[in-house]
């Protein structure tokens, strides 16, 4: 295999066990078995560590010497941190986006907000959770402003890739749907100043939540 097959495959097996993360079939905390993963995705191994160590750079996962590659969990600090900074590009990004909003664009937040408001929320899932990333997403589109859009992305996907999405409670669906609908009526009204405060009040929130879910993880609830 020459050398720029060699890279083509890197970043195929990187593309595709980050979307197994994603996709819940790799899960916080777990062992990868980079063999079987091979198998799995049909791939010699070499690309698949290539892959992993990719993975390492970017943190989505840890290698323990003599012990292999494990998917990164979060932690308390860094929660609070990447909380912190999506507080910041979300408050950003709304100042485009109440701006330059239009009917096609207002329609397709109000979708994946609904998308997200209508799935079921006894409990939290990974799916879920993609759902409320998707129509924070939707409105940093509106902004227009393309950079942000990426660091707001990589923020969610630190976030949501890296947590157990189980150990977060279902009344806070009930919140987010709530907070959902005043955050996108502010911006079809043009209120920014409202967007703003519910915003600020959502992203701290679902903070709080995060940390609540991390420490009820450690004692073993």
């Amino acid at each position: 295999m020459n050398r720029k097959n060699v890279e083509s495959a890197s970043d195929r097996a990187f593309k595709s066990i980050k979307e197994m993360i994603f996709n819940y079939q790799l899960i916080p905390g777990q062992n990868i078995d980079y063999i079987q993963l091979a198998e799995r995705l049909k791939m010699s191994k070499t690309p698949i560590i290539n892959g992993l160590h990719r993975l390492e750079q970017e943190e989505f996962v840890v290698l323990i010497p003599n012990r292999g590659f494990f998917i990164k969990e979060i932690d308390i600090r860094e929660v609070t941190e990447l909380f912190e900074i999506r507080e910041a590009l979300e408050l950003l990004v709304l100042e485009g986006s109440a701006r330059k909003q239009s009917p096609e664009m207002l329609a397709q937040v109000e979708q994946a907000m609904i998308a997200h408001r209508e799935y079921p929320y006894d409990v939290i899932t990974r799916k879920r959770q993609l759902l409320d990333m998707k129509f924070h997403l939707k409105i940093a589109e509106i902004s227009g402003n393309r950079n942000l859009f990426k660091m707001l992305e990589n923020v969610f996907e630190r976030i949501y890739l890296r947590y157990r999405s189980e150990i977060l409670a279902p009344k806070r669906a009930v919140v987010t749907k709530k907070e959902h609908q005043i955050i996108f009526d502010a911006i079809k009204d043009k209120n920014t100043g409202l967007a703003k405060r519910t915003m600020r009040i959502h992203v701290k929130g679902a903070m709080v939540a995060n940390i609540q879910g991390i420490e009820q993880a450690m004692k073993g609830f």
